[in-house]
């Protein structure tokens, strides 16, 4: 088009897709269209009485323009609300939730399209949109904030796709809808069609919740929900998805199908807990994800003394209905049986509560709460044991001052765990992390391995086995690895998403290296594995100013990095995948 032809201009946009949209056009193709008609129609006089223009709205992609950031706002709040009159008449499987980005900028328009950075912005800040909510950048936050009847959740600074400069991103929270202004998990990473449903038996078990009065016992239904799972995870034929993910599930809204749907599952564990002085009432049910038929169910009345016993019953039970075979010496090194001062196994599900929080875990209360369990139980290893991955995983996440301290402690702790009989594979995977962190992959190895077969369905145990087979020149093995810890835990930490890039790097796939180093940086945009990763792949597809910015954004976070530093820090043991990664890092522009 003739460049004369466009006139710029600022414009508040809208750009909204139809979560799931995928799936419901692919049960019932004829009945979607009819629901988009429908919402095309209400959603374009939403629009016009907010004196805005649609744009655009094909299949479920929409794109709107507006005379300023308040009646876009407003405007995505009387969508989402169109969407719910909907679904009244609609069963939940075929609900519409809207995703909403709103944003602020300079436009170039021809007539009646829109382009530009813009519009780019609103699309990506969708897709950061959980379903049925709305994001904005900074710039729409501080015209609106304190002028609207919303409350607003500071996501923080993101890196967007294919936008050089991070943006603030805040997710506006109705408070007639919402009033807690609860954030719902990241989804999956590959999230365009439901997981597929392993062959052996599948489980999810969602936090028991608690229905006390008082939410200072919140603690127990944690604790409950966590000694399930521990004892669940060490079961050869059964699929747990990972508590890491679960655990953002605690005020869910999903259905139990819509649950079982998202993460590939067959069945569905929930409960709940009541105390009152020292009486305990638990309940739990085992339901069919895909019908939501109930299996099984129990109801336990207990003194408080006898709880861990009724944790190891209600095991017990869900692995009989499940026809799921208990091997031996299973149940003898729960956390139940290994601590007994109800002191330490408060301050044990304390700690791993705060570690638990995916967006910001607090390594300094936990390292606090098990340095307690040690001291209140000093001959049980499960302090020991807890106390070592926390060390590790301050390093992993850069949340220590002391890189080598840090390290020397996670090795000691989880050697003296060893030394007092761990076999839950946590010591084994914590002596693979740091023998990873120390350049040393082949002992590496050896203790991911061991951590593997002890833990037979921990995501972690599978990552770091991944990430080592990646240094040792295994790549390929090394992305099925990662897939599956992914697999386990679809709401997965980002080193996961960072060592998958790496293994696409490895194995030259580096359109899907680039996909996943994306989602590392959008839960930290200066995560360095990934911006090492997206220089070399952008640099692997020839597209050099993406490669160089990524370059010059790696040579300032760390302004020594060199080649000869990567060689140094990343231990590639396979001489030509390293010369494959450091030629390609010196193509970037790293020195």
């Amino acid at each position: 088009m003739d460049p004369d032809n466009y006139q710029r201009r600022l414009a508040a946009l809208i750009s909204a897709d139809v979560a799931g949209y995928s799936r419901l056009m692919s049960d019932d193709e004829i009945a979607t269209m009819r629901l988009m008609n429908l919402c095309r129609e209400r959603v374009g006089a939403l629009v016009a009485a907010a004196s805005g223009r649609v744009v655009d709205f094909v299949g479920d992609n929409l794109l709107a323009e507006f005379p300023n950031t308040l009646s876009a706002v407003e405007c995505a709040a009387r969508i989402h609300e169109a969407a719910r009159n909907i679904n009244t008449d609609l069963p939940p499987a075929r609900h519409l939730h809207f995703r909403i980005g709103i944003h602020i900028g300079d436009v170039m328009a021809d007539g009646h399209g829109l382009y530009g950075d813009g519009v780019n912005i609103a699309a990506r800040l969708e897709a950061l949109a959980g379903p049925g909510s709305t994001c904005i950048s900074d710039s729409v936050y501080k015209q609106i904030h304190g002028r609207q009847p919303y409350h607003f959740v500071d996501l923080g600074e993101r890196r967007l796709k294919n936008i050089s400069d991070r943006v603030h991103v805040y997710r506006v929270v109705d408070p007639a809808v919402d009033p807690h202004g609860s954030v719902e998990p990241a989804g999956p990473l590959f999230k365009d069609a439901p997981l597929p449903r392993p062959a052996k038996p599948s489980l999810a078990v969602l936090p028991f919740v608690n229905l006390s009065a008082s939410p200072d016992q919140d603690h127990l239904a944690l604790g409950l929900t966590l000694d399930i799972q521990t004892a669940l995870v060490l079961i050869p034929g059964l699929f747990v998805i990972s508590e890491s993910t679960m655990i953002n599930f605690r005020t869910t809204l999903s259905s139990i199908q819509e649950i079982g749907r998202q993460f590939g599952v067959s069945h569905i564990l929930e409960g709940g807990v009541r105390r009152a002085g020292d009486r305990l009432r638990i309940t739990a049910r085992l339901v069919e994800a895909e019908s939501g038929r109930q299996i099984w169910a129990e109801r336990y009345d207990r003194r408080m003394g006898d709880l861990f016993e009724v944790q190891d019953e209600i095991t017990r039970e869900i692995t009989t209905a499940m026809d799921v075979q208990l091997v031996s010496g299973i149940s003898g090194q729960t956390i139940s049986k290994a601590l007994k001062n109800p002191k330490a196994i408060e301050c044990y599900y304390k700690g791993y509560g705060a570690m638990s929080n995916s967006l910001r875990p607090d390594f300094h209360l936990g390292i606090e709460m098990f340095e307690e369990v040690i001291r209140l139980e000093p001959e049980v290893f499960i302090g020991y044991a807890v106390l070592a991955y926390t060390h590790v995983m301050c390093v992993i996440q850069n949340r220590t001052c002391d890189r080598d301290h840090s390290l020397a402690q996670a090795a000691a702790m989880a050697h003296r765990a060893l030394e007092l009989k761990d076999d839950t594979g946590l010591s084994e995977l914590v002596i693979a992390m740091v023998h990873l962190l120390q350049n040393e992959p082949e002992k590496a190895l050896h203790a991911a391995e061991q951590a593997v077969l002890a833990r037979p369905s921990c995501d972690s145990s599978y990552a770091v086995k991944a990430s080592v087979l990646n240094y040792l020149g295994r790549p390929a093995e090394a992305v099925e690895l990662a897939r599956f810890a992914i697999r386990l835990s679809p709401v997965y930490p980002a080193f996961f998403a960072d060592i998958l890039a790496a293994a696409y790097c490895g194995c030259r796939r580096f359109e899907e290296a680039i996909e996943a180093a994306e989602i590392g940086l959008e839960s930290n945009p200066d995560d360095f594995d990934a911006l090492v990763i997206s220089a070399i792949a952008y640099a692997g597809l020839e597209r050099m100013n993406q490669a160089r910015h990524f370059a010059r954004t790696i040579v300032g976070l760390k302004p020594g990095f060199s080649t000869h530093s990567f060689a140094h820090f990343y231990p590639y043991k396979d001489p030509g995948q390293l010369e494959q990664m450091t030629e390609l890092l010196k193509k970037a522009g790293v020195p």
